[in-house]
C-alpha cells in the first residue's frame, strides 16, 4: 500500500524544492495546490512506474487529479 508519506520522499527527491511537499496530503490538488504541469506528472508516473512496477496509461493521466488518486491508481496496478 502506497502512503502519502512515501509520496512526500518520492515527490521530494524527484522535484526538490519544486514542490512544497508540507502541502502534500491526500486531498492536495496536484495542480492548483503543488503546482505540477505536464512535465512534472511525467517525472512523477516515471518514478512510479519504476518503484512499483506499473504502467500508467493515457486515460490513467485524465484521472489524476489529487495525491488520493495518485494513490488510488498506483494501488489498482499494483494489486493487478
Amino acid at each position: 500500500m502506497i502512503t502519502v508519506e512515501e509520496l512526500k520522499e518520492l515527490f521530494t527527491l524527484v522535484f526538490g524544492q519544486e514542490i512544497d511537499v508540507s502541502k502534500l496530503d491526500e486531498s492536495a490538488d496536484l495542480k492548483k495546490d503543488l503546482g505540477m504541469n505536464s512535465i512534472s506528472f511525467l517525472y512523477m508516473a516515471t518514478v512510479l512506474e519504476e518503484k512499483y512496477s506499473i504502467q500508467f496509461n493515457n486515460e490513467d493521466f485524465v484521472k489524476l487529479a489529487t495525491v488520493g488518486d495518485v494513490i488510488d491508481i498506483v494501488e489498482s496496478k499494483v494489486q493487478k
